[in-house]
């Protein structure tokens, strides 16, 4: 197996900000130069279809926080001490509406105990993504917020859908990739059962 080790030095420049509006936050976010770079590199890997090293170097992700769905608040802090997959989603995205199937089979059969799984709509109204989750129960086995105004989707550099990230358990940014197919990968599955 080929592995792409990404390091990078953290600086304190940011590349993307933005006042994040809503009632959910009244607080700037940041993404970092070195965390953009890691970003880009690992796509980059990804698509030459390599999988990073789990040793590579990683940037903290951004802080986030929304309420589930399902009433509960998700955070970076919530979900720290695992791994997790975030996935970012719209309901008109066609990818997104075959990726989201293939994600609940592997949540359900075949993803690593240590992993979370937590889905995040955006790009669309509140209204039409509950509907989507409602009319696709067999789909959302997993939490699935939404983000209003796109403000956890643009603190995360994120601007297609779908798109992939993993965080590790101290909730760096250790892998992103934008696009379908990536749920096929049999190097991407090895690398989640791998995360600690």
């Amino acid at each position: 197996m080929l592995n792409c080790v990404v390091t990078s030095k953290k600086s304190t420049s940011m590349i993307s900000s933005g006042s994040l509006l809503g009632s959910h936050w009244n607080r700037r976010v940041t993404v970092t130069r070195g965390g953009f770079f890691v970003f880009v590199l690992v796509n980059l890997c990804l698509l030459l279809g390599v999988v990073p090293s789990t040793a590579a170097s990683s940037v903290s992700a951004p802080e986030f926080q929304l309420r589930g769905l399902d009433g509960h608040t998700y955070s970076k802090a919530s979900l720290q001490g695992r791994p997790t997959l975030l996935v970012f989603w719209a309901p008109w995205c066609r990818y997104c509406q075959m990726e989201l199937p293939i994600l609940a089979k592997f949540y359900q059969g075949n993803k690593p105990d240590q992993l979370q799984v937590f889905t995040i709509a955006f790009s669309d109204t509140q209204a039409h993504v509950e509907e989507y989750v409602t009319s696709n129960p067999d789909t959302f086995v997993f939490p699935t917020a939404y983000d209003q105004d796109n403000v956890v989707a643009q603190a995360f550099g994120v601007n297609a859908t779908p798109t992939f990230v993993v965080m590790d358990a101290r909730g760096e940014l250790i892998l992103a990739h934008r696009g379908a197919g990536l749920n096929q990968n049999a190097q991407y599955r090895d690398f989640l059962k791998s995360l600690q």
